[in-house]
């Protein structure tokens, strides 16, 4: 009897290693694609519900293959359509990243749970909504999938990544699935930006909406169907910034436009006081084609966007509240001091010759007389005050130290506008700032400063021609001719001193033609 029970115990240890094997033998084909194989296993009598060592189901790698025949014979044989391996993944989850209708409602009818997340809160829904499967998205939310849930990591729902990745279809579905069009993700609430080295570090600030990512992807057509479905244009994101802003920060006209016409708020600024006019005139002049930034394909410019807010009623003398963020930080930084705290629209056109917008600007009721903090006006700006080589907000890359005839004809055209409409030629810096290479540190600098330290000769000679004071001094007794012989200030963020001669002698021999103007010999390059 005794022989009896062992030789059955080593029959049923010796059945059931086989079947073990015949398990890790059944995944082990379903995950290299042998479809015959896992059949045979499965003829075999192999445990469809057999897990890898990471939890890995046969059924999961069918899935990945995209067989859905594989899948329904697996169901019929038992497997589990809820199986999640040890990185959470579910063959559901799997279904949706290979994004095949047919296996999602396979699944899906053998009780899979449609809104099963991953580890990171990751739910099938949110991955098909990544693309344009509206089929499978609509599976889902027919059998019962959350809408609305959130992923563990940034907060986002399926609506927000839809808009994100510019599928406005998908975008519309969920919408009339009962999606909230005013979700927002998480915002991080740090204590601190430094760690443990001392070093500020970037966080994420979070709060954006679904729209706030058509916005800065460009999908127009998604935010049509976010706004039509219930979602505040004016809602905004991190530090205040509103989809308008967002869309033509990223220079997305065409999104702006209709935001536009959607009625989103003109006079509402963000952290660094930047309205959507602003933003305008700042990207509309914007140089691009190398590593700042890149041109709209748009159909809409940024000076129709300009006219059209404009026309709404968008005040033109907010004024910048801080400096505004880099736009890129190797070049950016440290080069751009003119567009501090006080800036204007007009002064940011005033900056790069922007003509058309300036009389946009002007003819709306733009002050011409509104400094920066550091005093700076837009017709200093206009006669080269206060920018550097290295700002890319200059006047166009490509241009060595900006001393070319074309430049200057530009910067006279501005002036002539500023001029026409009744501006003062020799308004004076108050200092305090921190504009490059000194200026604007030393008060009573003029915009005759700024073309002499540029060494453009014929604005010089334009400003002389329109009243200009050619002996005018700052604080510290320099004059314009000190400015042009590098005495005023140096160039690439101040470390470079770059001498005109021809400019300084055409100051003095101007002055000497001008009653009463007399210049002093220039200061001591020490001053």
């Amino acid at each position: 009897m005794h022989t009896r029970l062992t030789l059955l115990a080593f029959a049923a240890l010796g059945a059931a290693s086989m079947q073990v094997a015949h398990a890790t033998d059944l995944v082990a084909a379903a995950e290299s694609n042998d479809r015959a194989a896992v059949l045979a296993e499965l003829g075999r009598g192999a445990d469809a519900k057999a897990r890898a060592a990471d939890g890995t189901t046969a059924l999961h790698w069918a899935v990945f293959h995209d067989d859905a025949d594989l899948v329904a014979r697996l169901i019929k044989a038992g497997a589990d359509v809820n199986a999640a391996n040890d990185y959470g993944s579910t063959p559901l989850g799997e279904a949706a990243v290979t994004g095949d209708a047919a296996v999602i409602k396979r699944l899906l009818d053998a009780g899979a749970d449609a809104s099963a997340p991953g580890k990171d809160g990751e739910t099938p829904l949110m991955v098909i909504a990544r693309g344009g499967n509206v089929e499978a998205a609509r599976l889902l939310l027919d059998h019962g999938a959350d809408v609305n849930a959130q992923e563990a990591w940034r907060g986002q729902t399926a609506l927000i990544w839809a808009a994100a990745q510019k599928q406005p279809d998908m975008v519309r579905l969920l919408l009339k699935r009962g999606a909230n069009a005013n979700a927002r993700s998480t915002v991080p609430e740090w204590d601190r930006q430094v760690s443990a080295e001392r070093r500020r570090q970037y966080r994420p600030f979070g709060g954006l909406t679904a729209l706030m990512y058509a916005a800065r992807e460009g999908c127009a057509e998604c935010a049509r169907a976010l706004v039509e479905g219930g979602a505040d244009p004016d809602l905004p994101g991190y530090r205040g910034i509103t989809p308008l802003i967002m869309a033509i920060d990223n220079l997305n006209f065409d999104t702006a436009a209709y935001l536009l016409d959607a009625g989103a708020s003109l006079d509402v600024w963000d952290w660094w006081g930047r309205t959507p006019l602003y933003m305008a005139v700042d990207m509309n002049t914007l140089p691009h084609g190398g590593r700042p930034d890149r041109a709209s394909t748009d159909t809409t410019t940024g000076l129709q966007l300009i006219e059209r807010m404009l026309a709404k009623g968008a005040s033109p003398n907010s004024q910048l509240k801080l400096l505004p963020p880099y736009r890129e930080r190797g070049a950016d930084r440290g080069c751009d001091a003119l567009l501090v705290t006080g800036s204007t629209p007009l002064l940011r056109a005033a900056k790069t010759f922007d003509v058309p917008a300036m009389k946009l600007l002007i003819a709306h009721g733009a002050r011409l007389d509104l400094p920066n903090s550091s005093g700076v006006t837009p017709f200093m700006a206009a006669a080269g005050y206060g920018s550097l080589e290295c700002d890319i907000r200059g006047y166009g890359p490509g241009i060595p130290h900006y001393v070319t005839t074309d430049v200057q004809a530009k910067s006279i055209a501005a002036l002539q506008v500023l001029i026409d409409a009744g501006a003062d030629v020799n308004g004076v810096t108050t200092g305090g700032g921190n504009a490059p290479g000194g200026r604007g540190k030393s008060p009573g600098q003029t915009a005759l400063f700024g073309a002499a330290f540029w060494g453009w000769t014929d604005v010089v000679k334009f400003l002389a021609a329109h009243g200009a004071k050619l002996d005018m001094q700052d604080a510290q007794g320099r004059t314009a001719v000190d400015a042009a012989l590098g005495r005023a200030g140096g160039h690439e963020r101040g470390a470079s001193i770059k001498v005109f001669k021809e400019t300084a002698d055409t100051l003095q021999q101007l002055c000497s033609q001008q009653e009463g103007c007399k210049i002093a010999a220039p200061a001591p390059a020490s001053s």
